[in-house]
């Protein structure tokens, strides 16, 4: 029996949030596909049904982790907030 195409997606991005977050604490040479699949409580196999290689991979992750840094960067400027890059030219 197949997923359905709404399935396939949810998974996709679940590996990517997951790849994002460990390729953030961990560095890129600190994640392998297994461990990746394993944490995502999927079969190594399946990872390349969503990416053609572990470099697409890691880079959806970096793309997804720049998003949420940018959401994070404009939900600072919206609140009046001081931005981390608006602390940081302080400092410097």
């Amino acid at each position: 029996m197949g997923h359905s195409k709404a399935e396939k997606v949810k998974t996709h991005k679940r590996i990517v949030a997951i790849a994002s977050k460990r390729f953030r604490e961990e560095g890129l040479a600190g994640v392998g596909i297994a461990e990746l699949m394993k944490q995502a409580g999927l079969r190594v196999g399946g990872f390349y049904k969503h990416f053609e290689s572990r470099d697409d991979s890691a880079a959806e992750a970096l793309i997804s982790a720049l998003a949420m840094w940018k959401r994070q960067v404009n939900a600072a400027a919206s609140a009046d907030r001081p931005s981390p890059t608006t602390r940081w030219s302080m400092i410097i």
